[in-house]
């Protein structure tokens, strides 16, 4: 009998200890995981705009000038469940493109203008029905000597479609500059 008495557990008290321990760490621990999520997620926004600068460089090393017609500089984006869709705002065309010995031809609404994973968009719209609330964003036209592209989407662990009203917006200049001009890590 002694023997049965001996052999002894935790108590009540040991245990919600625990408990309260765990809870403070998962408080803790959960925030920042997800705002460590959400930051490598933009990572696919910066890697498309730095992409979307080499080949703008790579137009403009051949013909002295930028063009905003993703065709033209040989741009897309590729993958599946993509969270942004890259490529210039607005339907204006390059002010002061030269299409001069030999130079793809300009489209005049830049129809071209975004991918999001699939192809260019061939539509003739300057974004997809989703991006409407891109065309608030500052001016992303170019000249012979600069140019600006935007990556817009969403960093929510949840999203389908990068056109959700709350977008966390990433833009490139011709000195590659990028920099986050709407800054939305979402919800997760």
């Amino acid at each position: 009998m002694k023997k049965l008495l001996n052999k002894s557990g935790f108590s009540m008290i040991e245990l919600m200890v625990v408990v309260a321990i765990i809870g403070v760490l998962a408080a803790i621990g959960i925030p920042q995981y997800s705002k460590f999520q959400a930051k490598a997620r933009q990572s696919e926004a910066k890697l498309s705009l730095a992409a979307l600068f080499t080949a703008e460089e790579s137009f403009r090393q051949e013909w002295n000038q930028f063009s905003v017609d993703l065709k033209n500089i040989g741009f897309s984006v590729q993958g599946s469940r993509l969270r942004y869709v890259t490529g210039f705002q607005s339907g204006t065309a390059c002010t002061s493109y030269s299409t001069g010995l030999g130079a793809p031809a300009e489209a005049t609404t830049a129809a071209n203008t975004w991918s999001d994973g699939g192809n260019v968009n061939t539509s003739g719209a300057s974004w997809a029905s989703t991006m409407t609330k891109l065309t608030t964003a500052s001016a992303t036209s170019c000249a012979q000597a600069t140019f600006t592209g935007v990556a817009y989407g969403t960093v929510a662990a949840t999203a389908a479609d990068p056109g959700t009203t709350s977008g966390d917006t990433w833009s490139v200049n011709q000195v590659k500059l990028i920099s986050n001009t709407q800054v939305n890590l979402g919800s997760n």
